[in-house]
């Protein structure tokens, strides 16, 4: 399954999605393709996230790609590891996200927010990534680690740095030509401050990673840079995808936008749908440790695993009607933050900022949808479902 880049329509989108429903009524688990293994069926994907010791989070044993910034931005990367040191980089960093630490932001998140739609508030039309969902998160999060939000335009590119490293593979081409680069950028910016952090204590989650340990020892420089890469990233795309394509969503549907509208509680509830049917990471990846088996079919050691899980959020024996856009459905199960010991550490951050983000949106607007003349620019959505340009029209 292959999508463009940079398309204007819905169609790479609404073709992955035709494509995981042929997968799971011919063939939900298939050895075609590119990503080894592919499995497309709730109950097998579930299985497989929560059996850590048969599929294994540490894919790179499977690929000879040494390259000396990826190295050591996986030392601490909480999404390409196993226990026992998963739990111990997971401990690091948990702290931020409490729901206590989450709550407490709100404020800021509702007074960032205000800004930025202030900026745009004598216009008709923009950018809903420029002008909210790109920099809410980021901002958010800069703020809670401590960083200067004056380097945003650094921030972008690391961003879209991080979002390259396919969690399987990388083109060596790529790698050496982009992401390496970006990589070695950022762990430096991030080890500076770190070693600042160390001199001249703040009260940020910066200067308790500087001074955190694991097993009594200082994090090494590669644990700082991939825990907060990891803490800044990958929940800054879950937001801005979230924001954008409830905007899309509820355009598509004004009948549930008219409900949110006329009761906001159903707000919450609106945005797991969201998130059920735009799963912002669509696919995972896993890596067999021993022999085994997948839904009967026998799977090797060391064989690649990817489960679907934009498909399993679209299973009919989990979601009935699953393809339906449904603000009142019970999405309990999805498996947008994972599952287990993998589980999303972020996921509160993300649903506040979400929750926040889309009130404001309708308290500020009588009217906001999709330029139907301009259209949505997407991001691969084989990688990531968010769009990278969403032009909107907007009437207070």
């Amino acid at each position: 399954m292959s999508a463009s880049i940079g398309s204007t329509t819905m169609e790479p989108v609404e073709s992955l999605f035709s494509w995981f429903r042929e997968m799971l009524n011919s063939q939900p688990i298939s050895s075609e393709g590119d990503h080894g293994l592919q499995v497309f069926g709730y109950e097998d994907i579930t299985r497989i996230l929560a059996d850590t010791k048969t599929f294994s989070s540490e894919t790179a044993r499977l690929f000879n790609l040494p390259h000396p910034e990826l190295d050591r931005f996986d030392e601490g990367n909480l999404v390409t590891t196993d226990p026992p040191r998963h739990r111990k980089l997971r401990t690091v960093i948990s702290q931020v996200f409490t729901p206590r630490s989450v709550a407490n932001l709100a404020e800021r998140i509702e007074l960032i927010t205000d800004t930025l739609l202030d900026k745009v508030a004598d216009r008709d039309s923009f950018d809903l990534v420029d002008a909210l969902a790109f920099p809410l998160p980021i901002t958010v999060i800069a703020d809670v680690l401590g960083l200067p939000i004056e380097d945003e335009p650094l921030f972008r590119v690391w961003g879209d740095a991080i979002g390259a490293l396919d969690a399987a593979t990388v083109p060596p081409e790529l790698l050496e030509g982009e992401v390496g680069p970006a990589l070695h950028e950022m762990g430096e910016y991030f080890l500076r401050h770190m070693r600042d952090r160390r001199q001249n204590p703040r009260d940020d989650v910066m200067s308790r990673l500087a001074n955190a340990t694991i097993d009594g020892e200082p994090l090494t420089d590669g644990e700082m840079i991939g825990v907060t890469g990891l803490t800044m990233f990958a929940g800054h795309a879950t937001t801005m995808s979230l924001i954008c394509t409830a905007v899309i969503l509820l355009g598509q549907h004004p009948e549930a936008l008219a409900e949110i509208r006329a009761d906001r509680d159903l707000v919450p509830g609106a945005l797991e749908e969201v998130l059920r049917m735009y799963p912002p990471f669509p696919r995972l990846v896993r890596v067999t440790t021993t022999d085994t088996e997948i839904g009967g079919h026998p799977v090797a050691a060391n064989q690649l695993v990817t489960p679907w899980i934009g498909a399993a959020n679209r299973d009919g024996a989990k979601f009935p009607d699953p393809d339906r856009f449904d603000i009142h459905r019970n999405t309990g199960g999805h498996l947008v933050f994972g599952q287990g010991i993998h589980f999303c550490l972020g996921a509160p951050l993300a649903r506040l900022e979400g929750k926040i983000a889309l009130n404001l949106l309708l308290d500020r607007y009588s009217k906001i949808s999709v330029d139907p003349e301009r259209g949505v620019e997407w991001e691969n959505p084989n990688q990531i479902i968010c769009p990278r340009r969403l032009p909107v029209r907007a009437t207070r």
